[in-house]
């Protein structure tokens, strides 16, 4: 009786585990972890114990859904005797607006799953979301010879799984801030990667995918991304987002001046009203602080040149400014006069800004301490 016992103990050890190898056996997949509400989803079952008809291509049927709403779907074996299945599902987030199998949102999820027998189900889940564009030029910066790549990426752009999309995007210089919109398409059906070429022109104006710039110019390319993901909020029809985000890339044109050295202002020095140097100064003499500023640049260079006098108690007792503008690939002389009317020492600081409004700096600024006598 123990030995029969035995024997049927281990015919149940055994039909146990041929049962958990044919449940651990059959996978289901899915193409991507996340998706956006307009991408087409690939399920895929693989499971050799549908394979039913060697020589035929059988089918079996699963559960495909999201937080609002799920269908069944049939998958097709891939071929004869193969044991896979697959099938797919189109998203959409608006039926009635976008072509589709299914809606779903943003911030939703899809389910698949399959019932192996009556106790056994298998399932796979991703998550449906939105993504940040980026934009980017292939270069930091172009010569009149050289044609520039302007990339968009942008999953939530890709609208249609079975053709390129295109979207629009405004392309301009310092030279025309009117510039261009221009379509660019996408490089491979559901890529989400949507790219162009530009070319540039110094002396006919901007049109078509030719941008007039000039030298030293700043170019950029910007693109709307209205499909953005969480904490942006969705509009009423759950596709768009109300927040929108310019996504924004640059690179440059030509010679590429450090900020710094766009109006570089000499070691400063004092003067007479003839311009001639002097190494003393009295309480009641008036003298001139004068310093060169050089343009390096191939265009002109607005700037103000501001002069600060400080005491030896860090007290500014004078402050003056002068704007002015450098032609390109020069230099000027910028004197501002200064009236001590206490002897001691002082300090004396020179700042090239772009203008009052804008305190950019295009120097590094300059220091020269002043002693004056009585």
């Amino acid at each position: 009786m123990q030995v029969k016992y035995l024997i049927a103990a281990s015919l149940i050890l055994v039909s146990m585990s041929s049962l958990t190898n044919m449940v651990s056996a059959a996978t289901l997949a899915f193409d991507k972890s996340d998706y956006t509400p307009f991408d087409r989803v690939t399920v895929t079952l693989t499971d050799s114990s549908h394979n039913k008809k060697s020589e035929f291509i059988d089918n079996v049927q699963i559960t495909v859904g999201g937080i609002s709403s799920s269908q069944k779907l049939m998958l097709f074996e891939t071929g004869a005797n193969t044991g896979v299945f697959k099938a797919d599902v189109r998203l959409s987030p608006d039926l009635s607006k976008f072509p589709g199998d299914m809606q779903v949102r943003r911030d939703d999820g899809i389910t698949a799953s399959f019932r192996i027998d009556a106790d056994n189900v298998i399932t796979e889940t991703a998550s449906i979301a939105y993504h940040e564009g980026v934009a980017s030029f292939d270069k930091n910066s172009y010569s009149i010879t050289d044609e520039a790549k302007i990339t968009i990426r942008d999953r939530d752009a890709s609208r249609n799984p079975d053709g390129p999309d295109t979207i629009l995007v405004k392309i301009k210089s310092d030279t025309d801030p009117n510039g261009l919109t221009i379509n660019i398409r996408e490089v491979d059906n559901n890529s989400g990667i949507f790219e162009e070429r530009l070319f540039f022109t110094v002396e006919d104006i901007s049109s078509g995918n030719r941008l007039k710039v000039s030298e030293g110019d700043t170019i950029s390319v910007r693109y709307t991304d209205n499909t953005l993901p969480d904490p942006a909020k969705l509009s009423g029809d759950g596709v768009i987002t109300l927040d929108v985000k310019d996504v924004i890339a640059t690179s440059a044109f030509g010679k590429q001046v450090p900020p710094l050295e766009r109006a570089q202002a000499s070691q400063p020095v004092l003067v007479d009203a003839n311009g001639v140097s002097i190494t003393q100064t009295f309480t009641g003499q008036q003298v001139i602080i004068q310093s060169e500023v050089l343009n390096s640049q191939s265009k002109k260079q607005p700037f103000v040149y501001i002069v600060q006098v400080k005491d030896s108690n860090d007290v500014t007792v004078s402050l003056s400014w002068i704007a002015a503008e450098l032609p390109a690939n020069d230099s000027l002389k910028v004197t501002q006069s200064w009236l001590p009317l206490d002897s001691g020492g002082y300090r004396v600081e020179i700042f090239v800004w772009e203008s009052i409004d804008k305190p950019n700096a295009l120097s590094p600024s300059r220091l020269m301490n002043v002693q004056v006598l009585q």
